[in-house]
C-alpha cells in the first residue's frame, strides 16, 4: 500500500525525519548532545510529548541514545554513514515516493560486470578492499525519455543473485534487489554538479562536456547493512521536485495523538 503524503503522516515522524536530516547533514555531528527538549519544541513548534516521540522513534531506529540526567546524544556509528565532509543541507522524504517514480521507469542497453573494490568502494559498502563486487549500468528512461544513466554496484554475493531473468522482469537494480529478498529501506545520496563523460554521453545520446547532475549515494537494507553504491547522472533539461512541508502547519497535536495510536511507522 502506498503511503499517504507527508502532511497526512503523524508530526512526531515528520519531526524525527527533521532531525534526522540534521544528524546526517552533520549539524548534529556522531556523539554530540541534541538541543534540549523545551528547546526543540519551541522549533518545531510542538509538544514535549511530541518531542520526546520523535527523540525514542530515533533511539528506537539507532540514532540516538539517552544518558540519564544528561541529555539526549547523537550515536557515535549512527545507522548510516552522516555526508562527509558537510556541503550542504540534506532534505529528508520517504522511498514510498521513490517507488512509485519505478511505475514510469525503466533502463535500456543494461551491462553487467564483476569488479574488484578499491578502497574507496570498499568503505562505502563495507566489505574488505580486494573484493568482488558487481557492477550494473544502464540508461535511464522515464515516460519513452531518456534522462540519465545509473551504475549500482553490490557486493558479489547480493550481485551474483541478480541474474538476467531477474534484471529483465525487473524495472531498475533497486526492484531487482527486491525481487531477490534484499529490499532497500534507507539511502543517503548527495547531489552535486557535474559535465557528461564521453562513455554517458554515448548512452545518453548527448555531447561530452554538457552540464549534469551525479547522485551519489548509498542503499541500505533494514538491518542497516549496506548493499547498493550507486550514482545516477542526470542529464540537463530533467527536473527533480522538492515537496518541503513546514511539520508544523498541518497536524494538530490532536490530530498526532489520534494518528499515534494506528502505530504508523516510517
Amino acid at each position: 500500500m502506498v503511503r499517504p503524503p507527508g502532511p497526512d503522516r503523524p508530526l512526531y515522524i515528520r519531526i524525527a525525519m527533521s532531525l534526522k536530516a540534521r544528524i546526517l547533514a552533520g549539524t548534529y555531528p556522531p556523539g554530540s548532545r541534541l538541543p534540549p527538549e523545551e528547546e526543540l519544541a519551541a522549533d518545531f513548534g510542538a509538544s514535549r510529548s511530541t518531542i520526546r516521540q520523535a527523540i525514542a522513534d530515533l533511539r528506537g531506529k539507532g540514532y540516538l541514545t539517552s544518558r540519564r540526567g544528561s541529555g539526549t546524544y547523537v550515536n557515535t556509528e549512527p545507522p548510516i554513514e552522516p555526508l562527509s565532509p558537510r556541503s550542504g543541507p540534506v532534505y529528508t522524504g520517504f522511498l514510498d515516493d521513490l517507488d512509485d517514480e519505478a511505475h514510469h521507469v525503466h533502463e535500456l542497453h543494461r551491462s553487467r560486470r564483476t569488479i574488484i573494490a578499491d578502497e574507496a568502494l570498499a568503505a562505502r559498502l563495507h566489505i574488505p578492499a580486494g573484493s568482488p563486487a558487481v557492477r550494473f549500468r544502464g540508461t535511464r528512461v522515464r515516460d519513452g525519455k531518456v534522462y540519465g544513466v545509473a551504475t549500482d554496484i553490490l557486493p558479489a554475493d547480493v550481485g551474483d543473485r541478480i541474474d538476467a531473468q531477474v534484471l529483465q522482469r525487473c524495472a531498475t537494480v533497486v526492484d531487482a534487489l527486491a525481487a531477490v529478498g534484499h529490499r532497500v529501506q534507507e539511502s543517503l545520496q548527495r547531489v552535486e554538479p557535474t559535465s557528461l563523460d564521453p562513455a554517458t554521453a554515448r548512452l545518453c545520446g548527448a555531447s561530452p562536456g554538457e552540464p549534469a547532475l551525479s547522485i551519489t549515494g548509498v542503499a541500505y537494507r533494514k538491518d542497516g547493512t549496506p548493499i547498493d553504491a550507486y550514482t545516477l547522472v542526470v542529464i540537463s533539461g530533467y527536473g527533480i521536485g522538492l515537496h518541503l512541508v513546514r511539520a508544523s502547519d498541518q497536524v494538530t497535536d490532536a490530530e498526532h495523538s489520534r494518528a499515534v495510536g494506528l502505530h504508523l511507522q516510517p
